[in-house]
């Protein structure tokens, strides 16, 4: 899938002036003559100018650079064109930076006008988006004759306005302040541009209009010139050709001259950082003093162009930590603090991108502490899979790696490995954890009730072993897994699967094991790789250059319009009413209001043109999930919803994927628990033991259970009618979201009571309707909002702010009995009466609230 690779926009403005970058000449286009330089500049259509040289054409086009841009160029008169001497005409150099709030330029020039003292032009613009295809702009020049005669200052108001892909109008008042009138005084001028071939052909048509002298008042503005022009530019790829005219005294003014025409034409070549571009050209064509030019003009960006050199042969490295985010060694603060963090999706999407892409021939992955489950695992080796298919080559490098990291790599063309590292391939497990116990021996007892009879969860704290029904569904995903794993690697490595079997009995390797097993292909420190590329690439002894920094390259953007976009909305973590958990740089949980508040913005927002729902949740608060599904339904009654699930997607995380209108799962991802429980804890004897006296007066029959009071059996009867209440309307939600044409609610009770599905089984019980991942989902996204396959779509982050996680009571005892402050109270008890943090997530929303959480799996 292609995509404009989004630009944070989050860097701060400076100013810069631009150096020359070379000494040649600059000068004529086509289009208006700038009345500062009198020459012409090459993009000079008000509406469509989106290049430094806005600064003098519209600086309202200032807005639409990306990064830094760097120009200059020269104009030179041959000798006795238009009765002049030969020599320079004019000279300027520029740049602009962007950032968040728009992006700043600086110019400087020098003019020889019509045999004058030459002027020193210095210029400062500022251009910025007020909305997609809304600019506005504005410049200040400055005039400085070097013969010491007065000068003055200047300045332009601009604005461009891109309604549709195909159309751009554009409005400049020009030279304001100017103590003159006539062409350089103050104007106004007006342009539309049309693309009728997309980004191809851009068609101008400009005009100026300015105030006279009168000839006997001074000045007045008696009378008014009119200048059009007319500007075309063609892009084949890295090169354009253009040209354009504009006629001179065609009505109006206090001028008796003749009417003229000034043409001009150039030829541009572009690099994706470089450009150049030559112009010529002649004045006064069909008056009394024809004249003719040339020049030449220069361009640094450090975004990319289209270049006229394609690229060949390139080999990109990804290097990957964590749920597979690209590793952030950028060590600019400033880009660290305020820079959108790296995505794992924008990863899956560029080697997505890659195995279309004829210039790429390799891609290098380096696993730096991966931390995968087997359903996003599964996303990154079938990118592996599609990029081998199209005869690109893959080599992974890991320094040691467990069954996951093999499992992916063995997808690789070539799998490297540190000497001193080694392989844990020593197969999956679950380890469930019971407390209950350990609660009743400090004094605590919990109690749960629950609607579906595989709703495991709560015996967490209410028993010391499993049940018949968690040993059968911990060994159906652990048989998922295994299976995969084998098969995996077997196929990969090209091994016999019962080989397989054995390497994994032998509880892990040593890197010299796992290269004789024949995991890995060779034993090399990172700084050996170079040669190991090489040979991958088949070209021993040679370099082969591998591009670092592919995420981070700045794309201009050519279009007018947005492209339509794809919204990828995450829902990860303990589902919780209220706001994200996890603080201001990131969190483990899915609060309701933000994530309800991220799918109506994304149902809102016109160019957004399909919903995907990543989903990795084990599942939390009923009500959450239940606001999720409401949201995402009626997000789904104006645009196509798809739910993609990671690695869990149980419980109430399947709750919410229920509104999808197609939902998608890996083979092994952990789904289904369609169940409900209620879990409730009693410290009564524990504060008895502290010497806590808790004194309780309630009115009403049912007051409901506390930390210090124990369940009666009204309340404890009472919890059960709203567990199962909530258990019916997680059917229902269920029904209505599926489709009763794909699944009734008898067939749903049969596999629902809380049972755990890897995605396989899940597809086969209509639970989900295709295996596939992250990118699968956006295809089908694609494919329901109606784009052509090879249409350019964009994709969005959408979520929402997050917040600190609450306390529950159990810290509140903790810390009056130690003294400790709340939150460090919280911590502890945690620790201690766990050894799990993420099991207080379960204790906090857990008192007398009916859940839906999925049983607490790790496979590995």
């Amino acid at each position: 899938m292609r995509f404009p690779r989004p630009v944070s926009g989050v860097a701060l403005h400076a100013l810069c002036c631009a150096l020359p970058l070379i000494a040649a000449a600059s000068g004529l286009a086509q289009g208006l003559v700038d009345p500062r330089s009198g020459t012409t500049l090459p993009y000079a259509q008000s509406a469509a100018v989106d290049d430094a040289t806005a600064l003098f054409t519209n600086p309202a086009g200032l807005a639409n650079i990306t990064g830094l841009e760097l120009q200059s160029g020269f104009q030179l008169r041959p000798p006795g064109a238009g009765g002049l001497p030969p020599g320079l005409s004019n000279f300027d150099a520029g740049g602009a930076f962007s950032g968040f709030l728009g992006t700043g330029s600086a110019g400087v020039g020098l003019t020889l006008p019509d045999g004058r003292a030459p002027v020193l032009r210095t210029s400062l613009g500022y251009g910025a988006a007020l909305d997609d295809g809304f600019f506005v702009g504005a410049a200040l020049h400055g005039l400085t004759p070097l013969d010491g005669s007065a000068g003055g200052m200047t300045f332009d108001l601009g604005t461009q306005i891109r309604p549709a892909r195909f159309l751009a109008l554009g409005l400049v008042a020009e030279n304001l302040g100017a103590k003159t009138v006539g062409a350089f005084g103050p104007g106004l001028r007006a342009g539309i541009s049309l693309r009728p071939l997309e980004e191809l052909l851009t068609i101008g048509v400009d005009a100026r209009v300015v105030p006279s002298a009168a000839t006997d008042a001074g000045v007045a503005l008696q009378t008014a010139s009119f200048t059009p022009g007319i500007n075309a530019r063609l892009r084949l790829g890295g090169v354009v050709v253009g040209g354009g005219a504009s006629i001179d005294n065609l009505i109006g003014g206090s001028s008796t001259l003749p009417v003229a025409v000034t043409v001009g034409g150039l030829l541009q070549f572009d690099l994706e950082h470089l450009g150049m571009t030559f112009l010529g050209g002649a004045t006064g064509v069909g008056g009394d003093n024809v004249g003719a030019d040339f020049g030449l003009r220069s361009r640094f960006s450090s975004a990319t162009w289209p270049s006229f050199l394609p690229d060949t042969d390139r080999w990109l490295e990804f290097r990957l930590t964590g749920d597979g985010i690209p590793v952030r060694d950028d060590d600019n603060l400033w880009k660290t603090l305020f820079d959108d963090p790296p995505n794992a999706t924008w990863v899956l999407a560029a080697l997505d991108n890659a195995v279309d892409d004829p210039s790429v021939t390799g891609i290098v992955l380096r696993f730096e502490g991966l931390s995968l489950g087997f359903g996003k695992a599964a996303d990154l080796r079938a990118a592996i899979t599609r990029l081998r298919a199209a005869g690109k080559k893959v080599g992974v490098y890991m320094v040691s790696g467990d069954d996951v990291d093999a499992w992916i790599a063995s997808a690789a063309d070539r799998v490297w490995l540190a000497p001193t590292g080694g392989l844990g391939v020593d197969g999956v497990r679950a380890q469930m954890v019971y407390v209950g116990e350990a609660l009743h021996r400090i004094g605590i007892s919990a109690e749960a009730v629950s609607a579906g009879r595989y709703k495991s969860a709560p015996r967490t704290f209410t028993h010391s072993e499993p049940s018949a029904e968690e040993l059968e569904v911990e060994g159906d995903l652990l048989d998922g897994a295994y299976n995969a794993l084998v098969k995996g690697l077997a196929d990969g490595r090209s091994l016999e699967e019962s080989d397989v079997r054995d390497i994994i009995d032998l509880g892990g390797l040593s890197a010299q094991e796992a290269l004789e097993k024949g995991l890995v292909d060779a034993l090399a420190y990172d700084d050996e790789l170079p040669a190991l590329i090489s040979e991958l690439a088949e070209r021993p002894g040679e370099r082969v250059f591998v591009e670092r920094r592919f995420l981070e390259r700045e794309l201009r953007t050519q279009r007018w319009d947005n492209p339509p976009r794809i919204a990828i909305i995450p829902i990860s973590g303990t589902i919780q009413m209220g706001s994200s958990a996890g603080g201001l740089f990131g969190g483990d949980g899915a609060g309701s209001d933000d994530v309800v508040e991220a799918i109506r913005a994304a149902a809102a927002a016109p160019d957004v043109v399909a919903i995907v729902l990543r989903i990795d949740s084990p599942g939390g608060d009923a009500l959450a999930s239940d606001l999720m599904w409401r949201a995402a339904m009626v997000a789904r009654e104006k645009k196509p919803v798809i739910a993609s699930m990671g690695d869990v997607a149980a419980s109430g995380g399947y709750y919410v994927a229920a509104a999808a209108n197609e939902i998608l799962a890996q083979e092994n991802t952990i789904t289904g628990s369609i169940g409900v429980f209620g879990l409730m804890f009693n410290g009564e004897r524990l504060a008895d033991d502290l010497g806590i006296n808790a004194v309780e007066v309630s009115r009403g029959a049912r007051p409901g259970p506390n930390l210090l009071r124990g369940t009666t059996e009204a309340e404890r009867e009472r919890l059960q009618e709203s567990v199962d209440a909530t258990y019916e309307r997680f059917l229902d939600a269920i029904i209505t979201g599926r489709g009763s044409d794909r699944l009734t609610k008898d067939a749903l009770r049969e596999i629902a009571e809380g049972r755990v599905w890897t995605g396989a089984q899940a597809k086969e019980r209509a639970l989900v309707d295709a295996q596939g991942g992250l990118l699968d989902a956006l295809r089908v996204a694609r494919e329901r909002a109606g784009l052509a396959p090879d249409a350019k779509v964009a994709l969005a982050l959408f979520s929402g702010d997050d917040e600190l996680p609450g306390l529950s009571e159990l810290g509140g005892v903790v810390s009056v009995a130690l003294g400790l402050p709340r939150p460090q109270a919280m911590q502890m008890a945690a620790r201690l009466l766990f050894g799990d943090p993420e099991l207080a997530s379960l204790v906090v929303q857990s008192e007398g609230r009916p859940l839906t959480l999925g049983p607490s799996v790790q496979v590995r």
